[in-house]
Order: C-alpha cells, then structure tokens, then sequence
C-alpha cells in the first residue's frame, strides 16, 4: 500500500458535491474528505498491480449473445397490433399520447 495520502481540500468536496447534485453540511465535509481521501489512495494502490499477460475484457460473466438468428421466428415478440390491443387511445396502430413540451 503506498505511503502516500491523497488530500482534497474543501473546495474539492464542494465542487464534487456539485457535480452530484448534493447540498451537504460542514458536518458531511470534513467526513466525506477523509473518506474520499482514503477511495483515491485505495484506486491509486492499483496502479502497483502487475497487469502484463492480464487479457482485456469488458465483462467477466461470460455471458453470450442471447438474441436469435437472423431468419428464425421470435415467438416472443408482439405484433403492432398485439401491442396496442389493450390501449385506451391508439390511432393508425400506434399508441397515442399527448404532446409533452
């Protein structure tokens, strides 16, 4: 673990804040610098990881495609009219909403 500590000023916690939209208190600086501080410090320490021969992935779930084949039938799937059977007002097979502005 480096033996460096990360320090964020006061402003710093402020700007963050603003970024995330959050009105905080005095109180919640002084304890979200300490705790910030120490996520910074704990993100750097990965900098000391040996990554070489690691191979690059997006996900780790080996998840696979799940949709279907061009050409076959998606039993699953509504039809225009399937979908909109149930609304209350649909005009020309679609749904029909009021104008958001």
């Amino acid at each position: 673990m480096s033996s460096t500590h990360t320090k964020l000023s006061k402003s710093d916690i402020l700007h963050l804040a603003k970024l995330a939209n959050l009105s905080i208190s005095d109180a919640e600086i002084s304890k979200y610098e300490s705790q910030l501080a120490e996520t910074i410090d704990y993100v750097e320490n990965m900098k000391e990881l040996d990554t070489k021969g690691v191979a690059v992935t997006s996900q780790t779930t080996d998840l696979t495609n799940i949709f279907f084949d061009d050409g076959l039938v998606n039993n699953r799937a509504l039809t225009s009219e399937e979908a909109v059977a149930n609304s209350k007002t649909k005009q020309n097979g679609y749904f029909k909403v009021k104008k958001i502005m």
